[in-house]
């Protein structure tokens, strides 16, 4: 490609609305499935308390808000009891569906599917597919003797599991099955239970508290409720709980909100406008002087709520007493290399359900797209502009596989990170997934987004998303990891505010 269409293309994306909404996709892995807890313990922990659902089906219909009115989705949840394997417990069925404008077009995403809830031991077992505008994946298995195991399916191809758990295992995320599992907790108790998400593959404690009882006013008549705090990953969600079990309503600090709602609301077309734009809503508009996305170098203030959340330092981002600095690497500058221990090395090569850098299919095409190169940047830089020119930039709001991305060739920031991460490490170079702030010229405001780091002698920032080959300085990284990792996004969101000092 011509350097001056590169270079066009470049400042395009670098100007559009192409700050991807992967915090709105950790909120509806995680934050829906907090929104629907039952707030409580196993039963078998409070064995005085009996839940509703073993003894009588339940029908629970929830939309999801942005504010009071805008809806954005909904949570349909049946439950059926009876007997399986000589145990009592009940069968969950769920349809769930959130929909939201991303700038120019609305974006989809959908889950559906069932789970096995015995009455003494919690989940046993589950099947759910989620689908995000034509990214689709199937998540199964069973847990025992605590272990989940079972399959997950994307592109064509199933991949077996396995996952340690605690013997209290709560059905969370997107499955938004944590409502259905437990009893509700009285005033003054709390509880912490493992919370295991399928749709991220990661298990979380959750602190359950029960605070104060509340009467809400539902269709004109009183309800009496249980107010719970939820805290997972350092987020913190209010549900009101009636005495039949049931989510009256729930909040988020964000705005978002679950409250019960009627069939018939529920079948009504949703019409998401540009108020219910979370991209929008989560951006952080700086204050002091513009970022300038061009410079070698940019220095602010940084105001974190909780100091435990201050973003990392290394040889790219670094705290200089009141200052925070970002730099643009240079690959080539060895006075900065960092070298991996054999630990690291392997741990930034390996693969995982949703980066399968030893896929055939993924090796392949790394060896497709590398053999020109020589040194470990020179295949990097070959990968890198492979994901950029040839993954269309679309918004999706999808669970990120790097089979899936290679089949559909489409993607937002989370799709190219994760294909980018796959491919690179199956040619050999260690690299991780890297989430943050970055700047959006169209917004004039920091947004949450996804980008890479490759380590080459040192780790040097890409994003194959904006097309910047070494990622500017205008990228704040918060933390690294796999999707079993991204919902510590949670904790950041509403911590920050920003400053910009100086550009050099």
């Amino acid at each position: 490609m011509p350097l001056r269409q590169w270079k066009e293309i470049q400042e395009v994306l670098r100007t559009s609305k192409r700050i991807v909404p992967i915090a709105i996709v950790v909120f509806w892995l995680v934050m829906v499935g907090i929104l629907l807890y039952r707030e409580a313990v196993l039963p078998y922990l409070y064995g005085s308390l009996n839940s509703a659902r073993t003894v009588q089906p339940q029908n629970l219909w929830l939309g999801l808000y942005f504010g009071e009115e805008q809806r954005v989705g909904f949570v349909h949840l049946r439950t059926m009891p009876g007997e399986r394997n000589l145990e009592q417990g009940y069968a969950m069925n769920m349809l769930a569906r959130l929909e939201i404008p991303l700038f120019s077009s609305n974006a989809t995403f959908q889950l559906m599917g069932e789970a096995w809830q015995s009455t003494g031991e919690g989940l046993r077992e589950f099947d759910f597919t989620v689908n995000a505008d034509g990214h689709e994946m199937r998540l199964a298995g069973t847990a025992k003797e605590g272990v989940i195991s079972g399959f997950f399916e994307t592109a064509g191809e199933m991949t077996p599991f396995t996952l340690p758990v605690g013997r209290e295992v709560l059905l969370s995320g997107s499955m938004g099955l944590g409502a259905m599992s437990l009893p509700a907790l009285e005033p003054g108790e709390i509880a912490y239970v493992d919370a295991f998400d399928p749709t991220v593959m990661s298990v979380n404690k959750a602190k359950v508290e029960s605070l104060r009882r509340e009467t809400l006013v539902v269709s004109g008549e009183p309800v009496e409720t249980v107010v719970i705090a939820t805290t997972i990953a350092g987020f913190t969600t209010l549900a009101w709980i009636s005495k039949d079990e049931e989510v009256i309503r729930a909040e988020t600090p964000i705005g978002l909100i679950i409250r019960k709602i009627t069939p018939e609301e529920a079948i009504e077309p949703m019409r998401p406008d540009d108020s219910a734009n979370m991209i929008t809503a989560l951006a952080i508009k700086p204050s002091g002087i513009l970022p300038d996305p061009d410079a070698g170098q940019i220095m602010m203030h940084l105001a974190v709520a909780n100091p435990d959340l201050f973003p990392p330092e290394d040889n790219r981002q670094w705290r200089d007493g009141e200052l925070f600095t970002v730099i643009r690497q240079n690959p080539k500058d060895t006075s900065r290399l960092t070298p991996l221990s054999a630990e690291e090395s392997a741990a930034f090569l390996a693969s995982d359900l949703f980066i399968q850098a030893d896929n055939p299919r993924i090796i392949e095409q790394t060896k497709a797209l590398t053999g020109d190169g020589k040194t470990p940047w020179e295949k990097a830089t070959l990968l890198y502009q492979w994901v950029y020119e040839n993954i269309a930039k679309e918004h999706v709001l999808s669970v990120p596989s790097a089979l899936d991305v290679l089949d559909q060739k489409s993607g937002d920031c989370n799709e190219h990170a994760v294909l980018m991460t796959a491919l690179a490490r199956a040619t050999g170079i260690p690299t991780r997934v890297v989430i943050g702030l970055a700047w959006s010229k169209t917004m004039q405001a920091f947004g949450y987004h996804a980008w890479v780091e490759v380590h080459v002698g040192q780790w040097i920032a890409m994003d194959p998303t904006f097309g910047e080959e070494v990622a500017g300085p205008t990228h704040i990284k918060l933390l690294t990891g796999s999707i079993d990792q991204w919902p510590r996004l949670l904790s950041y969101i509403g911590a920050f505010s920003i400053e910009i000092v100086e550009n050099k």
